[in-house]
């Protein structure tokens, strides 16, 4: 295989997270006696960083932003009690690992939360390293990518990374990696279709492109 590393993302690429996602944003307006918005305007919304998003729904003149993402994680957490992992990617793991190549998540979810979702769905024994972010704000993870292939001396142009933003491309192409995009994520098809790179709408898809 071409590839010696891959960088996953976490959140729409490796769980299948966006409808407690969703969901969780809904609770935030209901509360406020708002309406709540469609999958398509979560689409149109969302993004890096992610106060972007809160500043599209809330007045963040008259609200606590930290108090909006704490509110955001307790019903996103409740919601994901009946989350997943993405179809197809415990065996795109298991191909990934057959072919020799090392794997890695780089992810904007907070590092606590991030290991213990990992943990909680049974995969962290796939990863060389997990890089979560060091808040819940959601910033860029240009700098963790960068880190780690600068540390470990790994080729940019043998990396892979696969996520669901358009974050993502920008990611790979800061590093000098390829990408391939997920549409079953965060953003949509056709907003990913935007940076240019391949954009698939399944796990399964990435083996067909890569392998």
């Amino acid at each position: 295989m071409k590839y010696s590393l891959v960088i996953w993302d976490w959140n729409g690429t490796l769980l299948d997270d966006v409808g407690p996602a969703l969901a969780s944003v809904n609770d935030m307006l209901e509360r406020r006696k708002r309406e709540p918005i469609t999958l398509r305007q979560y689409y149109d919304y969302i993004g890096t960083p992610i106060r972007r998003f809160y500043e599209r729904l809330f007045d963040l003149n008259a609200v606590d932003y930290a108090e909006l993402l704490k509110e955001y994680n307790r019903g996103y957490e409740k919601h994901l009690e009946r989350g997943s992992l993405m179809k197809g990617a415990l065996e795109a793991l298991d191909r990934f690992r057959a072919e020799g190549a090392s794997q890695i998540v780089v992810s904007s979810c907070e590092e606590t939360q991030l290991n213990r979702l990992i943990g909680r769905f049974g995969v962290a024994g796939y990863f060389d390293a997990v890089l979560g972010s060091s808040d819940f704000y959601a910033g860029s993870k240009v700098e963790r990518a960068a880190g780690y292939i600068a540390a470990h001396a790994v080729e940019p142009a043998k990396t892979l990374v696969i996520g669901d933003l358009l974050h993502d491309a920008e990611t790979a192409k800061h590093i000098g990696a390829d990408c391939v995009l997920l549409s079953a994520g965060h953003q949509s098809a056709e907003i990913l279709k935007e940076s240019g790179l391949p954009v698939v709408g399944s796990i399964g898809q990435i083996l067909d492109i890569v392998l």
